[in-house]
């Protein structure tokens, strides 16, 4: 799969490889072909290797799948039937409380890496996760897959807290399955209520052959909802209900400190969020190294992002020669998030570089100053070099 980019005068000579399907491992053989969404998420299919004919989602360079996990126990009439035995034609009882006929079960299986995380990893929701025996056992989903709560459709992605909702790292080949009625609906699965497929015009990304090809997009059962203040409120009560936080010695201090061309500095002066440092020459690789901590890990907040200090600018001085790269500074790219306008401020992940363009135009001794625009609380661990006091 290859995109032709756009440019001033046309189009670029050489095409950018976007995915590469060439082996067991990847997948062969992709079929039909690529279709984009309004977000500018590409889908396709493959119709050999590990794919088995599942939905894949294309964000990057990575293939997701919208699915159920096997021997997930969906509702039905005459009670709960694994997913892997339900059949076009079969009834399943929503969460309504109406037996509805199935018109369509997709299929398929991936391969994930064991221990790093992806988009095909699964997670796990916790039995009684969501209320008292619900689920009624543990529940395994991808994670774009919706629960319904609070009227809303809700990704599970955005519900993990590390605790009663959390990713399957020890997954390594999932086989998974969608179940379709003639409208979007929310179904019992182990209990849970979650969504069944909903069309929403990317029908052809199922191999498995069905009759709806020519039906439109399918509207939702309910608003979805990635984010905001009902997603922050049903995260933080899934939080609480699943008890206090495992005992973790917690600490303020970022352990904030520079690796200058592999040799850690810290700061001579420091005066609230002003840090100085003292370089005795210009340097080649600069990187902001501190300590490190996840908010949704910790119960702090729905935030899943490695947070090491937030930055509101970066300087370097030498007598009256003065540089100064503001945090919107698109050149913070390399271990940094994305800007925060609304605070102004930009997240360094912990080991963050700073780019040479800052130093153009300066030699020989000179200061490197960082304003913190941010620092969180951060699990008090022992780090070789990294102690409360450096």
């Amino acid at each position: 799969m290859f995109e032709i980019p756009k440019n001033a005068s046309g189009y670029a000579t050489t095409p950018t490889t976007l995915a590469a399907f060439t082996n067991f491992m990847t997948g062969v053989t992709p079929e039909s072909g690529v279709i984009a969404d309004s977000s500018g998420n590409s889908f396709g299919t493959l119709s050999t290797g590990t794919t088995g004919g599942a939905v894949f989602e294309l964000s990057g360079t990575d293939f997701q799948p919208l699915c159920f996990l096997v021997e997930t126990l969906i509702a039905t009439p005459a009670g709960e039937v694994p997913v892997e035995r339900l059949a076009a034609g079969d009834l399943v009882q929503t969460f309504g409380g109406k037996a509805r006929e199935i018109v369509w079960v997709g299929r398929g299986e991936v391969l994930v890496t064991r221990g790093r995380r992806g988009a095909a990893t699964p997670v796990i929701i916790r039995k009684g996760a969501l209320a008292t025996n619900v689920p009624h056992r543990d529940l395994k989903v991808t994670k774009a897959h919706s629960l319904y709560i609070d009227g809303a459709l809700i990704p599970v992605e955005f519900l993990v807290n590390h605790r009663s909702i959390l990713w399957d790292d020890h997954a390594q080949q999932v086989t998974l399955f969608h179940v379709e009625l003639e409208t979007h609906d929310i179904l019992l699965a182990n209990g849970a209520p979650a969504e069944t497929y909903r069309d929403d015009g990317n029908r052809w990304l199922f191999q498995n052959a069905n009759t709806g090809w020519g039906l439109p997009p399918q509207r939702p059962f309910a608003p979805v909802s990635t984010g905001g203040p009902l997603v922050d409120r049903v995260w933080r009560h899934l939080l609480d209900r699943s008890g206090p936080r495992p005992s973790l010695p917690l600490t303020d201090d970022p352990g904030l400190h520079l690796l200058v061309d592999g040799a850690r500095l810290k700061a001579a002066w420091q005066d609230g969020t002003v840090h100085v440092f003292p370089l005795a020459h210009r340097p080649a690789v600069v990187r902001i190294v501190s300590r490190v901590a996840i908010p949704a890990e910790l119960g702090v907040a729905r935030d899943p992002r490695m947070l090491g200090v937030g930055l509101r600018r970066v300087i370097v001085r030498k007598g009256t020669q003065f540089q100064e790269m503001k945090a919107a500074d698109a050149t913070l790219a390399d271990e940094f998030h994305p800007f925060e306008a609304d605070c102004d401020l930009r997240w360094a992940d912990g080991d963050a570089l700073l780019p040479q363009a800052l130093f153009e135009g300066f030699d020989g001794v000179m200061e490197l100053v960082l304003h913190l625009g941010g620092t969180t609380q951060y699990p008090l661990v022992d780090e070789p070099g990294l102690t409360a006091a450096a």
